[in-house]
């Protein structure tokens, strides 16, 4: 049978795992509190007046852009904040209290995952080519790429998850973020963003990266939470996507293609594996 990717994502955690190290999620909270949070406007549409508070976690505030929807976290941490959350923190400390499996637990099903993706998302449409995978984790979806014929690389700002994709699969992934990462215009036929928007603190810059990175008739290829969810309306704060300290940013499929569509990408296809995600398949305008 084949796995959708993410569909039962959300759902692995033990709970047993997460009353054990609670504390580790207060603990990250306290050191995060030392950055100077700021008040951000809607990533989609700019609107920044009066916006209400849609849900408070972890003693965040998660808005809702009254003008399109866009659910985001404001305050919102600094960049500088970054390497804090994604070095050790997040995989040993966050993951942990949330209940959820640790990188290494997770290598044989990203593995897994990382194959039915590219059956599903990109093989249909390319079958070689320069390959970036972003947020790439352990590096699951490099390796399945490079052995379905791609040159596959990953950029990943964790240290940890780098050397386990080192360790593991023995790919050397690009230790930074996107922005960081000097590559030439053009230089890639596809580029994946699969469980990563979400959590940038600002994703249009990312994207706007994308359409100079893409080649002509490249693919970007996007997959994240909803914020359409109907678990989300049911659900509220105990829908396991309204995470405010990982994922800043929950789209829907309408505000996410209007922020593709503004940073130069025409949308192809857009659609829900399930109905707690969403897929965009892009290419420059």
């Amino acid at each position: 049978m084949t796995v959708v990717p993410g569909a039962q994502e959300l759902s692995l955690r033990d709970p047993a795992r997460a009353a054990a190290y609670a504390h580790l999620l207060d603990d990250l909270v306290d050191e995060l509190r030392r950055f100077e949070w700021t008040e951000v406007p809607c990533a989609v549409c700019g609107e920044g007046q009066d916006l209400p508070v849609a849900f408070e976690k972890h003693g965040l505030s998660i808005r809702r852009c009254a003008s399109c929807s866009h659910v985001f976290v404001s305050p919102r941490l600094p960049d500088a904040a970054v390497p804090t959350v994604y070095a050790t923190a997040y995989w040993d400390g966050y993951m942990r209290a949330l209940g959820r499996p640790m990188l290494e637990e997770r290598l044989v099903v990203d593995y897994q995952n990382a194959w039915d993706r590219l059956r599903r998302d990109i093989l249909p449409r390319r079958s070689s080519g320069r390959l970036l995978d972003v947020g790439t984790a352990s590096g699951g979806l490099v390796k399945a790429a490079g052995e379905s014929g791609f040159d596959a690389i990953g950029i990943e700002p964790s240290t940890a998850a780098c050397e386990l994709a080192r360790r593991a699969h023995g790919i050397d992934p690009i230790c930074a973020t996107l922005p960081e990462y000097d590559a030439a215009p053009e230089s890639f036929d596809v580029i994946c963003y699969y469980n990563v928007l979400e959590h940038l603190l600002d994703p249009r810059r990312d994207l706007e990266a994308v359409r100079r990175m893409l080649a002509p008739g490249g693919l970007l290829v996007i997959e994240a939470p909803t914020a359409g969810s109907l678990a989300l309306a049911e659900d509220g704060l105990d829908w396991p996507a309204l995470e405010p300290l990982e994922h800043v940013h929950l789209f829907n499929e309408g505000n996410a293609a209007r922020l593709a569509e503004d940073c130069g990408l025409r949308v192809l296809d857009l659609y829900c594996p399930h109905e707690d995600a969403w897929i965009l398949i892009g290419e420059p305008a």
